[in-house]
């Protein structure tokens, strides 16, 4: 089989996959337009409908508040001891970095009701549970990695003898992090930043551990589809994916200016 074949049947397999995993999200988003009672595709009449309700009603206010409340206060939480751990790894003793460097990220790979059960048994003793603080702090377990992973990507792709001519010609160890490193790991800290913010936001089960009283918008849209499938859950849906992609688009355009930059 020739070159071009194997590329051609690599980039049909590719295209497919994609729009497997997109069209779903794309009917949702289009439902969420509907003006009717119920969901249907396509829609037999368009409009604003159901997201004037989600913003109107009370309890979805109050849960799509919350999330967003919980995703703002994590953020910046989880940039900064993501960032401060990534180079803490790349700095530190060879032996243990490898082992560190598993037990940071390992909130990735574990299932998240392991997560969830084991943070809701520890945080239970405490009365920590269904509390802002400890939504934020399992919050931050789950997005702390993202953080650690990213950073540590630019910190690997980083010139470090820029680093090193700073220091020799003055500048202290926290001076030439600040104004040399970071900098240059600007992306990875970005990056780190959207995957945080995206896992915050849309972060159900371990929340679901955690919340009694509380909400947020992921827990309300599971308790509205225990009664019926509403055209408001696909509005809230549509919101989230909406938020997302744009989050994500910003990502990928930061990345190609970066790059641009870079080539020039």
């Amino acid at each position: 089989m020739s070159e071009n074949r194997i590329g051609l049947l690599v980039g049909t397999i590719a295209v497919t996959v994609m729009v497997f995993l997109i069209l779903p999200q794309l009917i949702l988003l289009v439902q969420s337009f509907t003006a009717e009672d119920y969901l249907s595709f396509p829609p037999k009449h368009f409009g604003l409908r159901w997201y004037a309700f989600i913003f109107g009603d009370e309890t979805w206010r109050r849960a799509l508040s919350t999330s967003l409340l919980i995703a703002v206060l994590v953020t910046p939480l989880a940039v900064i001891i993501g960032t401060a751990a990534a180079i803490g790894l790349d700095r530190g003793p060879m032996r243990m970095r490898k082992a560190m460097r598993t037990a940071l990220v390992s909130p990735m790979v574990l299932p998240h009701v392991v997560l969830g059960m084991a943070i809701y048994r520890v945080f239970l003793p405490l009365r920590f549970d269904d509390t802002l603080a400890g939504f934020l702090v399992a919050h931050l377990v789950l997005c702390v990695p993202y953080v650690i992973v990213t950073v540590g990507a630019s910190l690997q792709a980083m010139d470090r003898s820029l680093e090193q001519a700073a220091m020799s010609l003055g500048a202290s160890l926290p001076v030439a992090l600040w104004r040399v490193v970071l900098p240059l790991v600007r992306p990875g800290v970005i990056a780190g930043a959207v995957f945080a913010f995206i896992t915050s936001f849309d972060e159900f089960i371990v929340t679901y551990f955690l919340a009694s009283r509380q909400t947020t918008a992921p827990i309300q849209i599971f308790s509205s589809l225990s009664y019926q499938l509403e055209p408001s859950i696909a509005a809230v849906s549509g919101l989230t994916l909406v938020v997302t992609a744009a989050l994500c688009g910003l990502l990928i355009l930061r990345g190609s200016m970066a790059g641009t930059t870079q080539v020039a």
